[in-house]
């Protein structure tokens, strides 16, 4: 191989400017699910779809086994993380959701970001999908009303997507029959750009003690690191942020406190009612999202069922 024709003084410059910018480009995205290969179009149950809105076309995969064909089956819509895409999060958690899916009857629905993110609850963050003001609630919309079910419909979301869950919570809650959110405090006040004024929906979190984006003790959401870095502003700590929402649904009152409990690694606070607010808080897990497979980023953190033990909070069955 020919050598270069830079001096060796410059290549070394070059080489140290290449691994710095992409090392940037890698921290801007922060919420990324691991790359994998798990079935994609050549599975049968699985059909891509778009619609045009705000003049954009906008994409969305569904996974519906046989056991969700019931037109009363529940929906399952999975939001990904700032920098992601549906495809990205379905091969980070998708098998074990899907696993889980052939056996509840679900169906799933991938939903894509427009240029990777979303138009979701946070006043603080510069991606194209909020500087246009997207009407992404509108897109959830549209994307479970694809499956022409008349069952409940739930979401699910990491990171940027859990704020966008909370986002459907707050204004969309006669779409969503509960949602859930990973590794996302919800905002502080100042930092809050969703309307509160909608009836309540139950809402679990799972959150990482080790998360260092989304702090579990509360803080700025910074993603990237040195001169690539970003706010997403200040977050509630996780305790306060699920205390929130239990005050806005009606279920912690008069001082009441929520039941704590602890198995194995996993802590759950619960504050039952009508509509409960759950949150888990999951020793040696990061910003990533836990399940008992330890697939997502293969980090050697606590493996949690988040997927199963979701489903179980939205759909418990009989008493």
């Amino acid at each position: 191989m020919a050598e270069s024709s830079f001096p060796r003084p410059l290549r070394a410059v070059a080489c140290l400017v290449l691994t710095l910018a992409m090392g940037a480009c890698a921290g801007q995205s922060g919420d990324r699910s691991p790359s994998a290969s798990i079935p994609t179009d050549e599975s049968r149950n699985l059909t891509s779809h778009s619609t045009v809105l705000d003049d954009l076309t906008r994409n969305w995969t569904v996974y519906r086994p046989p056991a969700a064909e019931d037109p009363s089956a529940p929906v399952l819509l999975v939001i990904h993380g700032t920098g992601d895409t549906g495809s990205g999060i379905r091969n980070g958690i998708g098998p074990d959701l899907e696993r889980l899916a052939d056996d509840e009857g679900f169906a799933i629905v991938y939903v894509d970001g427009h240029e990777n993110n979303w138009n979701e609850c946070r006043r603080e963050g510069d991606w194209p999908a909020k500087e246009d003001d997207l009407d992404d609630v509108g897109l959830f919309r549209e994307a479970a009303g694809s499956l022409g079910t008349t069952g409940p419909v739930y979401a699910v979301g990491f990171s940027s997507g859990g704020h966008m869950a909370m986002r459907l919570a707050l204004e969309a809650p006669d779409l969503v029959d509960g949602v859930a959110a990973v590794a996302a405090n919800p905002p502080t006040p100042e930092n809050l750009g969703c309307g509160v004024g909608g009836e309540p929906v139950p809402i679990m979190f799972v959150q990482g003690r080790q998360d260092p984006i989304n702090p579990i003790d509360g803080g700025e959401v910074r993603v990237g690191s040195g001169l690539a870095a970003q706010s997403r502003g200040e977050v509630l700590s996780a305790v306060e942020g699920a205390e929130w929402f239990a005050r806005h649904n009606g279920v912690a009152v008069d001082g009441s406190s929520p039941s704590v409990s602890r198995e194995g690694d996993a802590e759950t606070f619960t504050w039952e009612g009508p509509d409960p607010v759950r949150l888990v808080m999951v020793d040696r897990v990061g910003h990533s999202f836990p399940t008992l497979s330890g697939r997502w980023g293969r980090d050697g953190g606590a493996r949690y069922d988040a997927p199963g033990e979701i489903w179980r909070f939205f759909s418990p069955g009989p008493p």
